[in-house]
């Protein structure tokens, strides 16, 4: 019985992990992030096929969008269930009627800004870079402690 009972709790826990996890709607999608989407750059495609409008998912935007989770789901325009990251671009068509997922390094690879298409929008890693101080730029008006 004990044995029962024990294997019925871990199939109830497993099923309630599964069914937890966050699948976010187009609809809720667009609502919420139209008037961002609107004001974002146009990129075109590398072939000069394809322009669309679109956002980079980032700590801001899951904030925006009502989800902790990373990795989680939405359904896109064509009801189907993308898995997405953060990182990843959501995009839409110019006339802001469908929203995608596209992950980021697919993006970054396919795609440019449309006002500067030479330019690569792959996104760098930060680099701290620690800038020795020059003497000669320092204010001579400043006044050493022991001076006084």
């Amino acid at each position: 019985m004990k044995k029962k009972l024990l294997i019925l709790t871990f199939l109830l826990i497993s099923t309630l992990n599964i069914s937890a996890a966050e699948i976010i709607p187009e609809n809720f999608l667009m609502e919420r992030l139209i008037m961002i989407m609107d004001i974002k750059p146009t990129y075109i495609s590398k072939d000069g096929k394809e322009e669309v409008k679109a956002i980079k998912i980032d700590k801001n935007i899951m904030k925006f969008i009502d989800t902790k989770e990373n990795p989680f789901y939405i359904y896109d325009s064509d009801g189907k269930k993308q898995l997405v990251r953060q990182g990843d671009y959501l995009i839409s068509s110019l006339k802001l009627s469908s929203i995608y997922v596209v992950p980021k390094k697919k993006f970054e690879a396919n795609f440019r800004d449309k006002s500067a298409p030479q330019k690569s929008i792959k996104t760098a890693d930060t680099v701290i870079e620690h800038e020795k101080v020059n003497v000669a730029d320092v204010d001579a008006g400043m006044v050493v402690k022991d001076e006084i």
